[in-house]
């Protein structure tokens, strides 16, 4: 095969994001937006060595699965990639993703349990960044694969007030004189809009490549007009990469933090703070941790700003959260004092030296009962870092993984080289309409 070249596929199975997968003369063809059994006319718009990506040019036949999607810049935005399904064969495809890794990528035989539906299909993000397009003056997402924006005046993921301020902030680029940022030539003010909706509060960030807007009033009269409880603050972004928000806050209107209660933990948030976007998957999420860990001892092996460490101390024993980033440790130990946690002890420094360490200073009663929690970046654990848990042998290992080949890899290693049995893993869909899936997966020793 060639680029270009015109070729007739069936499709048989699904890749890890979430498009259709065909053979053609013994050549792996990705697909997106095809559904499996579906037979298609298609052009090869892309080659590596071992794989051919190609764009669907007719559906021969169309999969009964086959819906019409509900929005109107779905495959022109990059945002999502299954709104062409029932939202039952999403949590089928999620599934069969997550088994594909465990099985291809760990070589592990475990038939994985079904992926736990979202209880919102739309309307569940809790966060959006939007880039705003130089040329139309608005809002927008960018094209798959691209740079390029698409113009974007709602998001049916949004939960609703998000929704209305994509229409207000459009209102406002309309209406506003000062420049956008264009990404080629490095200039113009305005980059990008970030906000956050939780507990009936709007939080809104404008990003700008400067020092202050001009017309601060006027944003904060139309956001006035269309939200009862909002703050309104700046990022000062003069990083000329991908970068959306920097250290640099200046505060423009209202209160620029949320608190939340949460699991019997009161804690802020901004938009700056990390935070899952769906609240309703997340918690369910959350249970299932709590319920692997009572009366056990816990190391949170990558604690972050300590709020699941602060969770998990109403259930655990104790706690040990275990943070390599100084900044992250130093919010950690405010929360707890915040929330009077007196069974929780949050350590700064790298996992793979500190765990061990840690493991020296505990009794018997605590090594013998002794839980790790991981919940690692994209790329997932650290060598040096699964290393160190083979050293301290925990009874048992919970894993939060939002990628499902590395954590794949990651539970191969446990379960060959380490000795864990796996318990059970359970995909999340945290993210319906996207390609993208949680997991949690529980091992014990």
């Amino acid at each position: 095969m060639n680029k270009n070249d015109k070729v007739n596929l069936t499709i048989n199975n699904y890749g890890c994001n979430a498009e259709g997968v065909a053979l053609f003369d013994g050549q792996i063809v990705f697909v997106p937006y095809s559904l499996v059994d579906e037979n298609i006319d298609a052009t090869i718009i892309k080659q590596t060595s071992k794989t051919n990506l190609a764009k669907i040019d007719n559906i021969n036949n169309p999969s009964e699965l086959r819906i019409k999607a509900p929005c109107p810049y779905f495959e022109k935005c990059g945002g999502c990639q299954l709104q062409h399904t029932t939202y039952q064969n999403t949590i089928k495809i999620k599934t069969e993703i997550v088994q594909n890794a465990i099985t291809n990528i760990g070589k592990i035989n475990y038939k994985i349990s079904s992926a736990i539906p979202s209880e919102n299909m739309y309307h569940y993000r809790n966060k959006i960044a939007m880039p705003i397009n130089p040329k139309t003056r608005l809002l927008g997402m960018y094209r798959p694969s691209s740079h390029k924006i698409v113009d974007i005046e709602d998001c049916l993921l949004q939960k609703n007030m998000i929704s209305s301020l994509i229409k207000v902030f459009n209102g406002y680029l309309s209406q506003t004189k000062n420049t956008i940022y264009n990404d080629e030539t490095k200039t113009g003010l305005l980059k990008s809009l970030v906000a956050r909706e939780t507990d009936n509060k709007l939080l809104v960030t404008v990003v700008i490549n400067g020092n202050d807007l001009n017309d601060k009033n006027l944003l904060v009269d139309l956001l006035k007009q269309n939200f009862e409880n909002f703050g309104l603050n700046l990022n000062i972004n003069k990083l000329k990469n991908n970068v959306i928000l920097t250290e640099n806050f200046v505060d423009v209107f209202g209160d620029n933090k949320a608190e939340i209660c949460e699991n019997g933990i009161k804690y802020f948030i901004s938009n700056q703070s990390f935070m899952q976007v769906n609240d309703e998957v997340k918690l369910e999420m959350y249970n299932a941790i709590f319920n692997e860990i009572e009366n056990c001892y816990v190391v949170d092996a990558y604690s972050g700003a300590g709020l699941l460490s602060a969770m998990m101390a109403k259930h655990a024993k104790y706690v040990y959260g275990i943070e390599i980033v100084k900044p992250a440790t130093e919010l950690a130990n405010e929360l707890a004092k915040t929330n009077n946690i007196k069974n929780l002890k949050n350590i700064n420094g790298d996992c793979a030296i500190e765990l061990p360490k840690l493991m020296d200073s505990l009794n018997a009663e605590e090594k013998n009962n002794l839980t790790v929690v991981l919940d690692p970046p994209r790329k997932g654990c650290d060598k040096k870092v699964l290393d160190a848990i083979a050293k301290v042998a925990p009874q048992k290992i919970v894993y939060m993984s939002c990628d499902p080949s590395t954590l794949a890899r990651d539970l191969k290693i446990l379960q060959e080289q380490l000795h864990y049995n796996i318990k059970y893993i359970q995909p999340y869909d945290m993210f319906p309409q996207t390609k993208h899936v949680e997991t949690l997966a529980v091992l014990e020793k």
